[in-house]
């Protein structure tokens, strides 16, 4: 190549470079996918519950929600050697354990849809159905902030009970 047109070439890669026209000045669009949110729940399905003899206190509906826990590693138990003896003629090992292997759970998650128990007066709530889940998490009553589907509930119809219709 001659050099007069190495310098033409130069000259027109800065003047693209500088005008955006250069493919190493471009910038990939972004592309925004909207996901659907894991939490929900069926505004349908919304009743005041009459639950330890109470009225206007309890909501029950049905929720969609994830539940995660974390992994349990395993756990080794090194046992124990032991001391050898021997007399004599004989040796012999006492005292002598096995090393063990305890093992772990994996860390999981669940999406599931869940009947669940509002106290609007305590703001705790019971997702019926999470017991037999594996994993080491709350279960039973616990406070509404543990779960966005029941702090959304008990923010949007804890003070309008009264509009809900009684379950039988």
């Amino acid at each position: 190549m001659l050099e007069s047109s190495k310098r033409h070439f130069g000259a027109a890669a800065l003047l693209l470079a500088a005008t955006n026209i250069w493919p190493a000045t471009a910038v990939a669009e972004v592309v925004v996918v909207p996901v659907p949110s894991p939490y929900s729940y069926d505004s349908a399905t919304l009743r005041q519950l009459n639950l330890r003899g109470t009225s206007g206190r309890y909501i029950g509906f049905i929720g969609h929600s994830v539940i995660d826990w974390p992994a349990e590693p395993a756990r080794l138990d090194a046992g124990n050697p032991g001391t050898i003896r021997c007399n004599s003629n004989n040796c012999w090992r006492e005292g002598y354990i096995a090393p063990s292997l305890r093992g772990g759970t994996p860390a999981g998650s669940l999406r599931h849809y869940f009947n669940y128990q509002l106290d609007c007066r305590d703001q705790t709530f019971d997702r019926i159905g999470d017991v037999r889940l594996p994993g080491n998490y709350q279960r039973g009553w616990q406070p509404v902030l543990n779960d966005p589907v029941a702090l959304t509930v008990a923010r949007d119809w804890c003070p309008r009970i009264s509009e809900l219709m009684n379950a039988s």
